[in-house]
């Protein structure tokens, strides 16, 4: 079965807006889906009340977030008690390195790496220094960017309290093999493992149990809906970790570790995310609800099949281009590669070829995207940065078309 791109890209208003824009920044922010509109102005119009304080629209503004919350769950296959909705990932990760840093001390060991977004980075090491512990860094090779798990191995040991790393690198697109990493970890210590997957959920929502994963993080304002980050954190540690909100409200599964509070409008239109994967997968035939983990892996296969299309002629392209450095792998045959397409320009600034790329209405980008130790362990100055291109299931081949002829020109 191939993806109807047509249905697909409809349920988009900004794409039915602006045909000829070719928006290819997706990794930065997505795209936000019709149903995410509807139930966010739902709430705002019909809803807007202090939840759950017993009179009527009180009890639906609850039960709409409550929706939100028991749907993402049943997707993502953890328990609600275990899932926070936040303002983002990296202030969930700033919050949740305040409960874990609390527990660390000399002797104790972290591991983090040069691969990841800063968010999956600097808040840890910061603790950690703070506090006398010490900061292992996973290393990636220096001339592709990837990690190599026999080079994680020898940094683990009984002191090794939590690993850091990413699901897929939102610059040189690797998808890296949390299962498998995970497993290599645990037949090596006690270590906790936390995954930062802003740049997989994209383009594919995975069943955590499988993974066996003790905390994983994305943003929803990247997977199609509002600006929210969801966190993963296993039932166990939710009474372990000191509580970062009010004390009084400390028993509160999903306010424990959001300081913040729900943001009730937000919260309510995450539902509407699974609304669209929900269309999308009855539409090419399925039965159940999209919110579960079986059937969310069945749809993004149809997906992921869709992006790897769209990606192979422009990876064949910088690939063989001489006036580009690709970053990453120049194929994703194994699956191992997201539409997430970064290169260093050879003959111009990375600004230069994204203003020419704008001129001619492609939605590209340049910068370090924040993460900024991986350009510099590639040895490119993060202040120039690279151009990326990032596709998700929504764009179209005629867009990859117009891309090329417009990199053409560019570089």
């Amino acid at each position: 079965m191939t993806l109807d791109i047509d249905f697909v890209r409809s349920l988009f208003p900004q794409l039915r807006d602006d045909p000829d824009f070719v928006f290819c920044g997706n990794a930065g922010g997505s795209y936000v889906a019709q149903p995410v509109i509807d139930r966010l102005e739902h709430y705002n119009r019909h809803l807007r009340v202090q939840p759950y304080t017993g009179y009527p629209s009180a009890l639906a503004a609850g039960e709409a977030m409550d929706r939100a919350r028991s749907g993402w769950a049943s997707a993502l296959n953890i328990d609600e008690q275990e899932l926070t909705i936040g303002p983002s990932t990296s202030m969930n990760s700033y919050v949740m390195a305040q409960a874990l840093g609390a527990a660390w001390g000399a002797g104790d060991e972290i591991v983090v790496t040069a691969q990841d977004h800063e968010a999956n980075h600097g808040v840890w090491r910061r603790q950690a220094e703070a506090r006398g512990a010490v900061v292992r860094e996973w290393p990636v090779d220096p001339s592709t960017g990837l990690l190599d798990l026999d080079e994680l191995t020898p940094l683990l040991s009984e002191r090794t309290r939590w690993v850091f790393f990413t699901h897929c690198s939102n610059v040189v697109g690797t998808v890296n093999p949390v299962a498998e990493i995970v497993a290599a970890i645990r037949r090596r210590c006690a270590a906790r493992v936390c995954v930062d997957a802003v740049a997989y959920a994209p383009h594919h929502i995975s069943d955590l149990r499988a993974l066996d994963v003790d905390m994983y993080l994305f943003s929803l304002y990247k997977v199609f809906g509002p600006h929210q980050g969801l966190m993963y954190l296993r039932g166990e540690l939710q009474q372990d970790l000191p509580p970062q909100c009010h004390y009084f409200i400390q028993d509160d599964s999903h306010k424990r570790f959001n300081p913040a509070g729900p943001q009730h409008a937000q919260v309510a239109a995450c539902q509407g995310v699974l609304d669209y994967f929900d269309a999308v997968h009855r539409h090419h035939g399925g039965v159940d609800s999209a919110a579960s983990a079986p059937a969310m892996a069945s749809l993004h296969t149809l997906l992921s099949a869709h992006e790897a299309e769209l990606a192979a002629p422009l990876l064949d392209y910088l690939h063989r281009s001489p006036h580009a450095r690709l970053l990453g792998k120049a194929d994703g045959k194994d699956g191992d590669r997201a539409a997430t397409i970064a290169f260093k320009p050879l003959r111009k600034r990375s600004s230069e070829v994204a203003t020419a790329l704008h001129l001619r209405g492609i939605g590209a980008e340049f910068g370090h995207f924040y993460a900024h130790r991986l350009l510099a362990n590639l040895d490119i100055d993060p202040d120039q940065g690279v151009v990326r291109i990032s596709l998700v299931h929504y764009n179209s081949l005629p867009e990859v078309q117009r891309i090329l002829a417009a990199l053409d020109a560019a570089l």
